[in-house]
């Protein structure tokens, strides 16, 4: 169970937690239907006179990958256009046999400073997850959380790490504070500082389940685009990003797609293997990019 719970929040967290807890992370195989024409080579041709099928971009079997997203303009047609014209969020969920769990994600706004609830229980298998993402093409941030108790007291412990200039990082607030020093059993506040505008998300675990917590910015701070600060993809895990123009002109934006370490993570997504994607959004038109099955659908 605790594999398990770590699989799901490096990826979207996030690989490290895979590895650290995990009843096993990966579900069954979707496999492809068996061509039923022996004349025909491959496994997507149907019977003689049926539409072939598509191939299915889900690769349940493959490694996990974990990391970040970017959304910024390409360019414009017409009129004056901004990001401030696109509504952007993701969802990301892991399959386990014929269902699917699944979290939304709102774009974070990037951050030098944050607060973010936490509560963990080992009896109740709680935990939250914590995803951290770097956009800086630049600069290293050098982050700093303070944890305080229920009572807003004086800090129970503090953290310091660094993520890289375009890197991210996927961990569970009991790896995070595995010293002594920390009960295992903790609710109160996780104050985040960094000397860097970073992207933020938390994940609140219990069991098998897991939700989406908000994570308050204290000092936004401007950055070059939209940031997703949790992606993940293969291992039975998958991510939909959309996209929603409330302009009056057309929107044509990049999404980029990185792993930890900042290099470009190529994920099969509409029907494609990429580690950048054109989205064109009409005025007032929606835009999907998702892993899509034999049938043109996102599990979504």
């Amino acid at each position: 169970m605790r594999r398990f719970i770590t699989a799901i929040i490096i990826l979207l967290l996030l690989s490290n937690w895979a590895l650290a807890q995990g009843n096993s992370a990966n579900a069954p195989g979707h496999e492809n239907e068996k061509n039923e024409n022996k004349g025909d080579k491959g496994n997507n041709n149907g019977k003689a006179g049926e539409t072939p099928k598509r191939p299915d971009d889900y690769d349940d079997k493959a490694a996990i990958q974990v990391g970040w997203a970017i959304i910024t303009l390409n360019a414009t047609t017409g009129g004056s256009v901004s990001l401030n014209n696109l509504v952007a969020f993701a969802t990301f969920g892991l399959k386990r046999g014929d269902e699917t769990a699944q979290a939304g994600v709102l774009p974070s706004d990037l951050s030098v400073s944050s607060l973010m609830f936490v509560s963990t229980n080992r009896k109740l298998s709680r935990n939250i997850g914590i995803g951290i993402a770097n956009p800086s093409t630049t600069a290293d941030a050098h982050i700093l959380m303070t944890l305080h108790d229920q009572d807003g007291g004086p800090a129970i412990g503090t953290k310091q790490f660094t993520v890289g200039k375009g890197q991210q990082t996927s961990q569970f607030f009991t790896s995070l504070f595995a010293d002594g020093a920390v009960p295992k059993d903790v609710t109160g506040t996780l104050s985040i500082t960094s000397d860097v505008p970073v992207s933020m998300i938390g994940l609140r675990f219990r069991g098998d389940n897991f939700s989406t917590i908000p994570v308050t910015n204290l000092s936004p701070s401007s950055g070059r685009g939209i940031v997703i600060p949790e992606f993940a993809a293969g291992g039975g895990w998958a991510t939909e990003l959309v996209l929603v123009n409330t302009g009056s002109s057309q929107v044509n934006a990049r999404i980029d797609l990185f792993k930890q370490d900042g290099t470009p993570m190529t994920v099969r997504l509409n029907g494609e293997s990429k580690s950048s994607f054109t989205a064109l959004v009409s005025a007032g038109g929606v835009f999907e990019l998702s892993p899509k099955d034999g049938e043109g659908q996102s599990r979504f």
